[in-house]
């Protein structure tokens, strides 16, 4: 019993020293809590309504202030400072959108690149007016590190706990218990416990934490994990650049996120190896810095490639950022001898903050860049119709797509008005019976701009066709019924074949049932026992004879009722809804989109 007390009383202690000393970011913590169980039940029952909208808006930026309060507090311990952090929220819960839920892609990037500036910000805070060895500097790192860690994974097996014993009281007692207890008691564990927890494992008094010798098993995986990691990416990216260098090939895309990986591997490494750097292997620092100076010069001749051609995006962005950040950082640490790791953090926390509001933010750049691009594609392609070439119309697509998913349809009424309008005026049109056909915004802009949408898939399919000098046809149903008839079939599966990806799908457990599509021929087996064999080449020259093209890709709407396929044999009557298909010149199916509807003319019931 007194070690029970004992327990209790050491934890009742911890609990309130962490709340005198974090207590903003404890509240935050508890309102995020409070909100979200609050939000669920009221999205259960008062889903859109203004209270949810409001409290929503109110939980984002709460969890904003679990990281904000205790690197304000470590930074400078003062009541001001804790204003000045409240007064940033304000500010913050003032320019964002009315309704979260309802906010672009950028907003949510924004909010996790400022959580994230403002977690690094927890490891160079306490240090920014001291002078204070590397060494110290990432102990404390790995404090952090590791408190993280701890907390992610006692907070995992409190909830297990919890979780298993609502699972029991449900199923012995009988006890109607809704699923969606389990995430509000998942957010009261992590809301609650985990980040009080989290905070009360930062030493309070940072100068005196010790600097401890690395473990066995800690010193085998810097040496023999982490640098064989480094030094094996180093090879490959290297001899990569060998080979760019020597067929004049430009990089690739891909090239770009390999270097980061790269980098952040290397920079990882030379973290790890603090408390083993000694006057023989001291060397060894600046091989690293060398290494990633080189890969970060081939990361900007990729990168700036990709801008070049299509111009900024927000991934683009930061992927710039991150190379010119560790160019600068590299060459700090290879020439200032006394380099400290403080200022590798807190350069990356500014740039985090700086890149996300003003004139050059991530956002306002990629925005306005790609606006600029549409604007002057659609400019200098006209008239624009489906006579564009395919990469013209492709480029169209993507900006389209890419402004309305990440900044909204309006940031486009400088470009195309008139549409904004008349798709504005067909969803507020209560008499519109066919409302749903304008759900998709970037679609019926390039309807009304002339021509039809082209999707990434069919861009890649194209460039693929391209390498193997194959055109290509692509057929698509026209639907001229939104019912489907399926009276007197069994069953309905949907299939989906791609030439050179998966084509076994299975359709009925119960009786092993697969289809397999091969050689224009589609194959359905019970178990190893061949059902029906269908083969699609007289649909192929069907097809073919309503399109004589010669254009290397081309596109054409069938009526729906000419792209069905029956099947018929003593035992089984299949039948196959096609909603789209490609044909390649030599009369090979490239791809197959269909509804195939099933029925057992020797049973009743399948």
């Amino acid at each position: 019993m007194s070690f029970n007390l004992e327990t209790i009383e050491r934890l009742s202690q911890s609990l309130i020293s962490n709340l005198k000393r974090f207590p903003m970011a404890s509240f935050s913590a508890f309102l995020l809590t409070i909100i979200l169980i609050s939000l669920i039940e009221l999205e259960f029952y008062q889903k859109g309504s203004e209270i949810v909208i409001l409290a929503t808006k109110v939980a984002f930026v709460a969890s904003l202030g679990i990281t904000l309060f205790p690197a304000l507090r470590l930074l400078y311990p003062s009541f001001l400072v804790t204003l000045l952090g409240i007064g940033g929220l304000i500010w913050y819960y003032s320019i964002l959108p009315v309704n979260i839920s309802d906010s672009h892609n950028h907003i949510f990037l924004r909010h996790a690149l400022l959580i994230l500036s403002f977690f690094f910000m927890l490891i160079w805070a306490p240090f920014i007016n001291i002078k204070i060895s590397n060494k110290n500097i990432w102990e404390w790192t790995q404090n952090i590190i590791l408190a993280l860690f701890a907390t992610t994974l006692f907070s995992l097996f409190l909830y297990a706990g919890f979780s298993l014993a609502i699972y029991s009281i449900d199923k012995l007692f009988e006890i109607d218990i809704a699923s969606r207890r389990y995430v509000q008691l998942a957010i009261m564990v992590f809301g609650l416990y985990g980040v009080n927890f989290f905070l009360s494992q930062m030493p309070k008094y940072i100068l005196l934490v010790q600097i401890r010798t690395y473990t066995k098993v800690e010193v085998i995986f810097t040496k023999y994990i982490l640098t064989s990691l480094a030094i094996g990416y180093f090879f490959i990216l290297f001899a990569y650049d060998i080979k760019i260098l020597i067929n004049m090939e430009f990089p690739k895309g891909i090239l770009a996120w390999i270097t980061v990986a790269f980098s952040v591997v290397a920079i990882a490494t030379y973290l790890f190896w603090t408390p083993l750097w000694n006057e023989k292997n001291e060397k060894y620092k600046k091989y690293i810095c060398v290494a990633v100076i080189i890969q970060t010069i081939m990361l900007g001749i990729s990168i700036w490639m990709r801008i070049d051609e299509y111009g900024f995006t927000e991934s683009r962005y930061f992927i710039a950022l991150f190379g010119a950040w560790l160019f600068l950082l590299s060459f700090y640490f290879i020439l200032i001898k006394s380099a400290s790791y403080k200022w590798l953090f807190m350069s990356l926390s500014i740039l985090l903050i700086g890149s996300q509001f003003g004139k050059y933010s991530a956002s306002h750049i990629s925005k306005y860049d790609q606006l600029g691009r549409l604007e002057k594609i659609l400019q200098t392609s006209a008239p624009i119709s489906e006579q564009l070439d395919i990469k013209t119309k492709y480029k169209i697509s993507n900006l389209i797509s890419y402004l309305s998913n990440n900044y909204g349809k309006e940031s486009l009424n400088g470009v195309i008005p008139e549409i904004i309008q008349k798709y504005n005026t067909i969803l507020n049109d209560s008499n519109s019976t066919r409302v749903s056909d304008y759900y998709n915004f970037a679609h019926f802009v390039t309807k009304e701009l002339g021509f039809r949408f082209i999707e990434e898939w069919e861009w890649r399919e194209y460039l693929r066709m391209g390498q193997m000098q194959h055109s290509l046809i692509r057929f698509a149903s026209t639907h001229t019924n939104d019912v489907l008839q399926i009276k007197g079939y069994h069953w309905m599966s949907d299939y989906h074949y791609f030439k050179d990806g998966e084509s076994l799908k299975r359709v009925n457990s119960d009786r092993n049932i697969s289809i397999i599509f091969k050689d224009n021929s589609l194959y359905m087996r019970d178990s190893n026992i061949n059902l029906i064999n269908m083969n699609l080449n007289s649909l192929v020259s069907l097809l073919k004879k309503e399109c004589n093209s010669t254009i290397h890709y081309s596109y054409r709407d069938i009526l729906s009722d000419n792209m069905e396929y029956i099947y018929k044999s003593k035992e089984v009557k299949v039948k196959l809804l096609v909603d789209n298909i490609a044909i390649l010149d030599d009369g090979n199916i490239s791809s197959l989109n269909c509804k195939i509807l099933w029925k057992n003319n020797t049973s009743s019931k399948n």
